[in-house]
C-alpha cells in the first residue's frame, strides 16, 4: 500500500540531523579532553558534524540505520535481508543506498580540500566512549603536531 507522501515527510522532518544523543555525548567526550572545535560547519561538503579547523580534522558521527552499518553489525548478508519485513523495502534500500554515496563523495572532497575525514558509529559511541574519543583525538594532535614543524 502506497504511503502517504505527507505522512512521509513529517516523519522524516521529525528526524534530527544535528545534535544528536551520540553526536552530543562525543562532543562533550573531546570538550573534556581540552579539544576545542567548530560544528556544522556549512561551508565544507556534507556539512561534518565537528571540525578542527586549524589541524583540518572533519567528523561525521553516522547513525548505524540511516548510513547503512547496521546490517553488518546485525548480523545480516546484506541491506537487503535487514529491511525485509519493511514496508516499501525498495524506497529505503534505495534511500540508504543514496545516503553512502553521499557520503563517499563528501569524504573525497574534503580529502581533496586536504582534510582528515573521520567516521563514527552511533554504536560505537553508545557502546565505547572513550576509545571513539581517542580515535579523533589521537588524528587531531597528530596533524597538529605535523602542522608544527
Amino acid at each position: 500500500m502506497p504511503r502517504n507522501p505527507k505522512i512521509v515527510s513529517k516523519t522524516m522532518r521529525a528526524v534530527k540531523s544535528a545534535d544528536t544523543k551520540p553526536e552530543m555525548k562525543l562532543r562533550r567526550g573531546l570538550f573534556a579532553r581540552g579539544l576545542r572545535y567548530r560544528v556544522h560547519r556549512k561551508s565544507l561538503p556534507g556539512k561534518p558534524d565537528i571540525v578542527f579547523g586549524p589541524a583540518m580534522v572533519a567528523v561525521f558521527v553516522d547513525g548505524d540505520f540511516w548510513h547503512g552499518g547496521q546490517w553488518k553489525r546485525r548480523g545480516f548478508k546484506s541491506l537487503g535481508a535487514q529491511l525485509q519485513k519493511v514496508n516499501n523495502k525498495k524506497y529505503w534500500i534505495e534511500k540508504i543506498k543514496r545516503n553512502m554515496a553521499r557520503d563517499t563523495q563528501n569524504n573525497e572532497k574534503l580529502k581533496k580540500a586536504g582534510y582528515k575525514v573521520i567516521r563514527v558509529w552511533e554504536s560505537d559511541i553508545n557502546k565505547r566512549l572513550g576509545w571513539a574519543v581517542d580515535k579523533v583525538a589521537r588524528q587531531v594532535q597528530a596533524r597538529r603536531a605535523r602542522a608544527l614543524k
